[in-house]
């Protein structure tokens, strides 16, 4: 079976360069994922240096995120179980959301209504840190 990943479809970009590509998931307001640009299963699987790149753009990515949401808490997470090319969440979180405090990939256990959120305006102060 071909790796989703690896054939971009419908992604909301807000950045590329040659080594990965950030993109808005519209799962949860704010929601990002960085995906390495080629098939690769581990983060251990990167040079030195595309390590730290791609390190640098994830704290690049929290930060922005911190500041312009505002929220109660950043997690960020390269499981990569069901879909094995690498790419890391880095997802807003607040106190009184659906899944609080267990991980977003559990089960919705209530109604939340998250802040408003420009996505316009979000995604350029995201392509901003790069």
């Amino acid at each position: 079976m071909p790796c989703p990943l690896c054939e971009i479809k419908n992604e909301d970009l807000i950045y590329k360069n040659d080594l990965f590509r950030v993109i808005l998931v519209d799962e949860i307001p704010g929601y990002i994922r960085v995906i390495t640009n080629k098939h690769i299963k581990e983060f251990s699987d990167l040079s030195d240096e595309e390590a730290v790149k791609l390190t640098l753009a994830v704290k690049k990515t929290e930060k922005k995120m911190l500041e312009f949401l505002n929220p109660d808490k950043i997690n960020i997470a390269a499981l990569g179980n069901m879909v094995p090319h690498l790419h890391i969440h880095i997802i807003p979180r607040y106190k009184n959301d659906p899944w609080w405090p267990g991980a977003t990939f559990c089960d919705k256990k209530r109604d939340f209504n998250y802040p408003p959120l420009n996505i316009q305006k979000y995604k350029e102060e995201i392509r901003s840190c790069f």
